[in-house]
């Protein structure tokens, strides 16, 4: 059985979630893709800034969505209120976590104010992307 969650958990709870990457950095977003996979997500997709994020989210109806914070022309906090402000109930429920090269108290109220369900560190570490999977599955982890 495979500890850190590696390509060896073919029975992940993680491969039937569809997880949106929102992330204006092309490596970064390979790299997010990459781990996703190695923790057993099948279906990753993929969006250069908040406007490109709008649209993949309602043509792949993901499960959750990984979103830089600052990006342009929409940043993330721009992406998540968007969301949150729309008529279709799938977009104002999605689960969106935050990833932010700054996380903090300030940080954090920010993401909560805007709708966002969490703030992951960046660098993610396979750890603390396993963490924001059991958000998109529906697990809330306590505060």
């Amino acid at each position: 059985m495979a500890e850190d969650g590696g390509v060896g958990e073919i029975g992940t709870p993680f491969g039937a979630l569809s997880v949106l990457v929102v992330e204006d950095e092309s490596f970064t977003r390979m790299v997010l893709a990459k781990m996703l996979g190695t923790l057993g997500v099948n279906a990753v997709h993929q969006a250069t800034d908040g406007e490109s994020g709008l649209a993949a989210v309602d043509a792949h109806f993901p499960d959750l969505v990984l979103c830089d914070v600052e990006m342009q022309p929409m940043d993330g906090f721009g992406f998540v209120r968007a969301l949150r402000a729309s008529s279709e109930p799938h977009r104002r429920a999605l689960p969106v976590v935050f990833m932010s090269g700054r996380v903090d108290g300030d940080r954090e109220s920010q993401a909560r104010d805007s709708g966002a369900d969490a703030v992951l560190a960046k660098p993610v570490t396979p750890a603390s992307l396993r963490r924001a999977l059991a958000i998109g599955l529906g697990s809330k982890l306590p505060a």
